[in-house]
C-alpha cells in the first residue's frame, strides 16, 4: 500500500469514527432522558406515559431503532412488563415512498423497468413500514402478487445506526463490563445486528419462507406465501397475494366448531415450529396471520424468525413434562440447564422464585398466568439471580407468548398446556422411540453404567463424536456379547435365573409345594439330558424358544413321574409359561401404545415386533395374508418349536402349552385371536387372525 493510499484509508477511518460519534451523541440526546425514566420506573417511580414515550422515541430515530424496540420486547428479564407491552405493539408504519423511487428501486434490482416485469403494478402501497412497503401487482401469467420493496438508502441508514450503537456498547463495556455481561447485552446486540442485517436481505426472507413450506409439506391446514424467485432479489421480494380474514373477523364469523378445530390446528402448527422443527416464526401477532373460511390459515412476514438446537428443544419438552406434572424441582433442573451461570449467581433464590411462579401457575386462572407467560417470567427471574438465557431462547419464549395470545382470542378459556399435551406426548414418543437416538444413548451411557454402576454426569457427554468408530466398537462388542449369551442359552446356564422363579410360584400352589426344590432339580437334570439333541438355531430368539421347549418337556416328564396327570401337567406348565410370556408381551405393547391409539395399529406393531424377536426368520417363516375384515393376518409355515416337540412325540404338549399362549396374549394387547389350527395340531400352518376387540367377527 502506497503512502497516499494509507493516508486516504486513515482519513476515511477518522471520518467514520467522527460520524459514529456524532450519531451516537444524537442518539444519546434522544434516549438518555428515556433511560433515566426507565431507571426511575424500575425503582418504583411509575410514570404511566414513559413506556409509550420510549417506543415513540425509538420510532423517531429510524428503522434500526424500530427493530431494536421489537427485539427489546423479547427481553422481559431486563425491561419492565409495561415497556415490553409498549414495545410489543410497536408498529412499523412509515411514510410512503414515492412511486418513482419505488420504480427505480425495482428497476435497479432486475435491470428492467417495472412495465416489463409486471402486467399491472398498483402505485398505491397496501402497507408502508420502516423497512419496506408493499404493492399489489400482476405477473405475466395473470398471478396476483404482493411486491415488497425496500426503502431506498436503507442499508446506509441502518448500517450507520448499528455502527453507532456498537461504538456506544464498546464504551460501556469498558466502563461497566460486569453489568453488560450480566444483562448479556453484547450477545443481545450481536443477535440484533444479525437479525437486522438479515431483514435487509429480502432474498434471505424468501429462503426462510421456503424452509417453512418444506417443513410443513403435506399439511393442508397451514399455508405459506409462494415466493416468485424470478422477481425476487436482495431488495425486492415477490410473493403470492393472500386474501383472507384477520383474527377479529375470524372470531366473529366462524362457528364454535370451526373455531375449536382452528385452535387445535394452531396449537399443532405452533408446536411443530417450536418443538419439532426448531425453526419458528418469531413475531406471530394477529397482523401476521390470515384466516380462511375453510378453517385453514396463512402465515406472513418471516423477517424475524428463530432457531433452536436439538438439545434446547429436548430440554423444553422435559421442562414441559415436569411442569404439567407439578414436579417443580425437576422442571427447575431442566430449566436451569439452559442458562449461563454468572459469578455470584444465587441458585437457591432462583429456585424459590421459580417455585413461587410455578405455584401461581398451578392455582391461578388463565387470564393471570398462562403457560407461556410463566415460562417468560421464569426467565426474567433467572436474570435477576445471575442466570442468563441465550438470546435465541428469549426469542423463543417471547414468540411462544405472542403466538399463545392468538389462541386465547379464539378460545378465551383454553389452557395451552392442556391443548399441547397430545402433541408433546407424540413428539416425545417419536424422539424417545427413535432407534438412532436409542443406539446413540446406549453407546453414551452403557459403558459406565455396566462397569461402575452409575450414569455419567451430563457434562461428560459429547454432543457429537466419531459415530463410525462407535458403530465399529459396539458392533464388535455386540458380536462378543451375542456369542456369550448364545453359549449360555445353549448350555442352559441362563434358565435358572430366568424361569425358576416363575415355576416355583406356580408349583407352590399345588399339593407338590413341599417338593418344589426336588422337582426343580430333577427337571434341570432331565433338561441337561435333552438339551444336546436340540438343534442350534441361526437366530438368538429361536435359540431361546427351542431351549424353552426342551425345558418344558423336561418339566412335563418330571411331573408325570411324580404322579401328576397329563392334563394337570399341561395346566401347570401353561401357567408357568404364561407367567413368563406376559412379561415378554409388555415391551411390544408399550412400544406400540407410544405411537398410536388405534387398536388395529397397536396389534400390527406389537405382532411385528414379536415376529422380529423372539420369533424371527429364518428360524420361523411367515406369510402375510390380505385381510378384508380388519384383522391383522399372517401364517406361520415353519416353527422350530413345533418341530422339536414332534421329534419327541410330544406335539400335544406343544398344543396345550405354547400354542395356547397366543390367546391371552391377544387379550393383553387389546385384541382377540382367531385361529383354526396349528402345525403341532396337525395343520399345515399356524394361522393367526388378530382382531381389535370391537371389530372381531362376532362383534360386527
Amino acid at each position: 500500500m502506497t503512502e497516499a493510499s494509507t493516508v486516504a484509508v486513515s482519513k476515511r477511518t477518522r471520518t467514520n469514527v467522527t460520524k459514529n460519534v456524532l450519531r451516537l451523541i444524537a442518539i444519546l440526546f434522544v434516549l438518555l432522558p428515556e433511560y433515566r425514566a426507565l431507571r426511575r420506573y424500575i425503582r418504583g417511580a411509575i410514570d404511566d406515559a414513559a413506556p409509550a414515550r420510549f417506543a415513540a422515541r425509538l420510532t423517531a430515530l429510524g428503522p434500526a431503532f424500530v427493530k431494536l424496540g421489537q427485539m427489546l420486547s423479547t427481553r422481559p428479564d431486563v425491561m419492565p412488563q409495561a415497556y415490553v407491552d409498549a414495545l410489543s405493539s410497536l408498529q412499523e408504519h412509515g411514510s410512503e415512498v414515492t412511486v418513482p423511487m419505488i420504480r427505480t428501486m425495482i428497476g435497479s434490482q432486475f435491470g428492467k423497468p417495472v412495465e416489463e416485469l409486471f402486467i399491472t403494478f398498483d402505485p398505491k402501497p397496501v402497507a408502508a413500514a420502516s423497512l419496506a412497503q408493499v404493492h399489489r401487482a400482476t405477473l405475466a401469467d395473470g398471478t396476483n402478487v404482493a411486491v415488497k420493496v425496500q426503502r431506498p438508502g436503507l442499508d446506509r441508514l441502518v448500517g450507520r445506526d448499528l455502527d453507532a450503537i456498537d461504538a456506544g456498547l464498546a464504551v460501556l463495556n469498558r466502563l461497566v463490563p460486569k453489568r453488560l455481561r450480566r444483562a448479556n447485552l453484547l450477545a443481545f446486540f450481536a443477535e440484533f445486528r444479525r437479525y437486522t442485517l438479515q431483514e435487509l436481505d429480502f432474498a434471505q426472507e424468501g429462503r426462510v419462507i421456503d424452509r417453512f413450506r418444506a417443513n410443513f409439506r403435506g399439511r393442508v391446514d397451514v399455508k405459506f406465501p409462494e415466493v416468485y424467485w424470478h422477481r425476487t432479489g436482495q431488495r425486492v421480494l415477490t410473493m403470492s397475494w393472500v386474501e383472507g380474514m384477520r383474527l377479529r373477523e375470524a372470531v366473529a364469523s366462524l362457528d364454535i366448531a370451526k373455531k375449536q378445530r382452528l385452535v387445535e390446528r394452531l396449537v399443532d402448527v405452533l408446536l411443530q415450529m417450536f418443538v419439532s422443527d426448531g425453526l419458528f416464526h418469531a413475531d406471530l401477532h394477529p397482523g401476521n396471520i390470515v384466516f380462511h373460511p375453510d378453517g385453514t390459515f396463512t402465515l406472513l412476514d418471516f423477517g424475524m424468525y428463530g432457531e433452536l438446537t436439538e438439545r434446547q428443544r429436548d430440554l423444553f419438552i422435559l421442562y414441559w413434562f415436569a411442569v404439567v406434572q407439578r414436579q417443580t424441582r425437576r422442571a427447575f433442573y431442566h430449566f436451569k440447564a439452559q442458562t449461563l451461570t454468572l459469578p455470584g449467581a444465587n441458585a437457591e433464590a432462583f429456585y424459590e422464585r421459580f417455585a413461587a411462579l410455578a405455584e401461581t401457575f398451578y392455582t391461578s386462572s388463565l387470564s393471570k398466568m398462562s403457560f407461556a407467560k410463566v415460562y417468560l417470567n421464569m426467565m426474567a427471574a433467572g436474570y435477576e439471580f445471575g442466570f442468563v438465557f441465550p438470546s435465541e431462547l428469549m426469542l423463543h419464549a417471547k414468540a411462544l407468548t405472542t403466538a399463545e395470545s392468538l389462541i386465547f382470542v379464539l378460545a378465551p378459556d383454553a389452557r395451552f398446556e392442556q391443548l399441547s399435551r397430545p402433541f408433546i406426548a407424540r413428539e416425545y414418543a417419536a424422539r424417545a422411540g427413535s432407534l438412532d437416538l436409542i443406539k446413540r444413548r446406549i453407546t453414551q451411557l452403557a459403558p459406565e453404567l455396566i462397569l461402575l454402576g452409575e450414569l455419567p454426569p451430563p457434562e461428560s457427554l459429547d454432543e457429537s463424536w466419531d459415530w463410525e468408530a462407535t458403530v465399529n466398537v459396539f458392533g464388535e462388542l455386540g458380536n462378543r456379547l451375542e456369542s456369550v449369551v448364545r453359549r449360555a442359552l445353549e448350555s442352559g446356564g441362563l434358565w435358572k435365573a430366568l424361569i425358576e422363579r416363575h415355576a416355583e410360584v406356580v408349583l407352590r400352589t399345588t399339593p407338590l409345594a413341599g417338593q418344589v426344590g426336588d422337582i426343580m432339580k430333577q427337571a434341570w437334570d432331565r433338561y441337561y439330558e435333552i438339551e444336546p439333541s436340540v438343534a442350534i438355531q441361526p437366530t438368538l430368539g429361536a435359540v431361546f424358544t427351542t431351549h424353552a421347549a426342551a425345558l418344558t418337556l423336561a418339566m412335563h416328564e418330571t411331573l408325570l413321574g411324580r404322579g401328576i396327570s397329563a392334563d394337570e401337567s399341561h395346566r401347570l406348565i401353561y401357567d408357568i409359561c404364561w407367567s413368563l410370556y406376559q412379561q415378554m408381551a409388555e415391551p411390544p405393547l408399550l412400544f406400540s401404545a407410544a405411537f398410536t391409539r388405534d387398536p388395529r395399529k397397536r396389534l400390527k406393531l406389537a405382532t411385528d415386533l414379536f415376529r422380529s424377536f423372539p420369533f424371527g426368520s429364518p428360524s420361523y417363516e411367515w406369510q402375510e395374508v390380505p385381510s378384508q375384515d380388519g384383522a391383522v393376518a399372517f401364517n406361520c409355515v415353519k416353527c422350530p418349536v413345533a418341530e422339536f416337540f414332534a421329534s419327541r412325540n410330544a406335539s400335544e404338549l406343544c398344543v396345550q402349552t405354547f400354542c395356547r399362549l397366543d390367546f391371552p396374549l391377544a387379550e393383553t394387547w387389546g385384541g382377540e385371536l382367531k385361529r383354526t389350527g396349528t402345525i403341532s395340531s396337525g395343520a399345515e400352518r399356524c394361522d393367526f387372525r388378530w382382531y381389535p376387540k370391537e371389530r372381531s367377527p362376532e362383534r360386527q
